[in-house]
């Protein structure tokens, strides 16, 4: 299913999101801050599938690996019945198109409005081992890692580490984001930048395949559930 490109003002693409909703993983999306660079290549064998990095209202340590989201996309977050009748929250990256035939079932039939996020690989360190996980940002994030990243006196983003943590839930979830200076991950953090010089150097990062686009069917029966 062919799926358009995502808005390019970044005013009208990012609103305000659930911190706690997370995509699954798959297919592709667009990439970079205005969502018009060109779809690459898979970087990694089928059935590698990435973490989701959580932030917690305890800072975690993060570098990230590229300065710009590899993916940008919209996401619906609705909450649907199961089999054995409760309600479980579902999420699904938005296919709208301007092409008749091909519009997303979540917008067009249950009218649902898909909220903004950006993906980043980072390289979470604080953790026992480090790993490479997805933050998937929703728009008061991304807002805050893009001025952090064209600060001149912050900037840019994997030029540092960054401690990073949240307060709150929902709407009102407010984001800190730290840089942290290599001097001070032995000082504060008791870690070895050169080791973690040469892990992010040398880790694989994700692309865009990385976000899973839900079947057509599957989202035209998750949008027949709302309004049945």
């Amino acid at each position: 299913m062919a799926i358009s490109k995502p808005e390019v003002d970044a005013s009208n693409y990012f609103i305000d999101d659930n911190p706690a909703a997370t995509p699954k993983h798959g297919t592709t999306v667009q990439s970079g801050w205005g969502a018009v660079a060109a779809l690459a290549k898979p970087k990694r064998e089928a059935g590698s599938y990435p973490t989701d990095f959580k932030v917690s209202e305890t800072a975690r340590l993060i570098r990230f690996l590229e300065d710009d989201p590899f993916a940008v996309y919209k996401q619906h977050w609705v909450q649907l019945p199961t089999d054995s009748g409760t309600m479980a929250w579902r999420s699904y990256v938005c296919t709208g198109s301007d092409t008749p035939g091909q519009e997303c079932p979540l917008c067009t039939i249950a009218g649902d409005m898909p909220r903004s996020k950006a993906a980043f690989n980072v390289l979470v360190v604080s953790d026992e081992e480090p790993t490479v996980q997805i933050l998937h940002a929703p728009v008061t994030l991304a807002r805050q890692l893009q001025a952090a990243h064209e600060d001149p006196r912050r900037g840019p983003l994997s030029k540092y580490y960054w401690a990073i943590s949240r307060l709150g839930v929902g709407r009102e979830t407010q984001y800190t984001i730290e840089r942290v200076r290599p001097t001070e991950l032995t000082d504060e953090w008791e870690l070895d930048a050169e080791e973690l010089n040469a892990i992010a150097n040398s880790a694989v990062k994700y692309d865009a395949s990385a976000i899973y686009v839900s079947p057509h069917e599957d989202m035209v029966q998750a949008a027949r559930k709302l309004v049945g």
